[in-house]
Parts: C-alpha cells; structure tokens; sequence
C-alpha cells in the first residue's frame, strides 16, 4: 500500500516537475481521509500548486493537499501544514482496518503508516483483555482492540481536539460501552484508576520513557506492555541495543521483553517497540 501511494505521487509529478525537482519531494506521501500530506523540498515550495493540482487530478479520492513543512512539533506532535490545492479544511474522516476515525490532521497527531502496526497488537491479544491506552489520540489502536478483540480500554489523550475526536469515534465505530476515555496528564492515572491492566500501550515514541516504570507498575503480572520509542542509528543492531539499555535501565529484572523494528521515520531513524511481559 505504501508503495503504491508513492508510485501514484511519482506519476503524478510526470510532466510537471524534472526529475530533479521531483526528489525534492521527501517522505513520499501521506493519505489520511480525503486530504493528502506531501513534504516539499525548500528548492520546490514555490511549485507547490502544481504539485497539488497534480495530485488532485490523479487522486480522485483526494480534496485537500497540504504541505508539510519541519517536523512533529511539541508534546503533541503537531504537523505544521500549507495549505497547496483544494479545499481549505483539516478535518477529514479516515477508514481503515474496517474502522472510521474522525481526524484532525493540523491539531492531531494520526499516522495512516501505522495501521499494520494496530493490527499487529490486536493479533498479539486475547479476546476481552482490560487494556490501557496512556496515549491514545483520536482512538485508533483503542477503537481497534475494541472492535475486534472486545477489549475493555481506558483510554487517555491529554490533546483537548484529539479527546473530542475520540469521543465521537467511539460513537461512530460503536464501541462506546467498551471504552472510558479519559482527557488526564498520563502522570495522574495512577491515581485516578486504581486497576491491574492485562495490556498498556504507550504509542508516544518521544515522551514514552517518562511513563515506562509508571506503565509496569500497572500491568498485572504477565501482562504486557507495548513501549514505543524513536531510535537513532546507523543499522537496526544498533537501535536495538540502543532500546535494550535503556529498557534494562527503567525496568532493572522487572520484565523479559523483546525489541522489534516498527518503521524507518529518517536516515539512520528508526521506530521501534518493545513487548515487555511483566514479571509475575
């Protein structure tokens, strides 16, 4: 799927962009609903509106394409968007994994190149597992596990737009008896619920470490966590060791755990996460 996007973005650009011109298109491109993210290179801004054209008359199901200039930025990883072609709007309702989300794609972090990654913990859970998301977003890995695990989820997004989404995906996904959605600082819940989760999920790669201890200590015994984090290094080996250390350094003997690759975010950066079964 992620392939065939970026194969759709290079033919779009034939004939309206060189070759040269073309690369300076970096990170290929994200669909999220009906609105297109690209990342245009500082030598192509300016071709900006031929490059959205281009995009809206090859992607029929496209109407808004933006641009997304730097990073994420701040505690929750906002995208910094230019408005290039069609209509002048962020909200957007995404389908996947036979689930709608409500999204807005200025005010809410969401990644449409993670939809695998939900998958795959729904694989690894049993059905009707008491589970805890620490950092939720508009729902999507709450809303899954939900749908088709049956899963109880506490589900906690400090983002206020994110909170609201949240709480009409749970409507719109017909999950809301199986979910409590919370709007806390990850650093109250403790407090505030005092239950042993068969399952935590921390999907905040860059503020994750804070909570890891935090995270463990309300996982019951056996139960898992799923720790993701950002890693820079020059091959996998590397990034693995780099989250090991540092996953043996929170934990001490608390947990046997493995590490596996989730996606390449940059040159020599990876996301990674760790499973980490809590010891009994």
């Amino acid at each position: 799927m992620r392939r065939d996007l970026v194969r759709l973005l290079q033919k779009s650009l034939e004939g309206v962009l060189s070759e040269r011109e073309a690369r300076a298109v970096e990170t290929g491109i994200d669909i999220i609903g009906d609105i297109a993210i690209v990342k245009l290179g500082e030598s192509v801004k300016e071709q900006g509106g031929r490059v959205g054209a281009a995009i809206l008359a090859s992607m029929k199901n496209v109407k808004a394409v933006f641009d997304q200039e730097g990073g994420l930025e701040g505690d929750f990883r906002l995208r910094k968007l230019r408005h290039i072609a069609g209509e002048q709007r962020t909200l957007t309702v995404h389908r996947e994994n036979q689930l709608r989300f409500a999204v807005d794609v200025e005010k809410c972090y969401f990644s449409p190149r993670l939809s695998t990654e939900r998958l795959r913990i729904v694989e690894m859970s049993r059905p009707q597992e008491l589970v805890l998301n620490m950092f939720a977003g508009v729902g999507p890995y709450s809303n899954t596990l939900s749908k088709k695990r049956g899963a109880t989820v506490y589900s906690n997004e400090l983002n206020g737009v994110a909170f609201q989404l949240h709480l009409r995906n749970n409507k719109m996904n017909k999950v809301e008896g199986l979910t409590t959605t919370l709007n806390e600082d990850a650093r109250r819940l403790p407090e505030l619920l005092d239950i042993k989760f068969d399952r935590v999920l921390m999907p905040h790669p860059s503020q994750s470490h804070r909570f890891l201890e935090t995270a463990a200590k309300m996982t019951r015994g056996n139960g898992w966590v799923h720790y993701y984090r950002h890693v820079s290094g020059y091959d996998y080996g590397e990034a693995e060791r780099e989250l090991s250390q540092e996953v043996s350094g929170i934990l001490g003997t608390g947990g046997r755990f493995s590490v596996r690759k989730v996606r390449e975010i940059g040159p020599r950066y990876l996301e990674l996460a760790a499973d980490i079964q809590v010891a009994a």
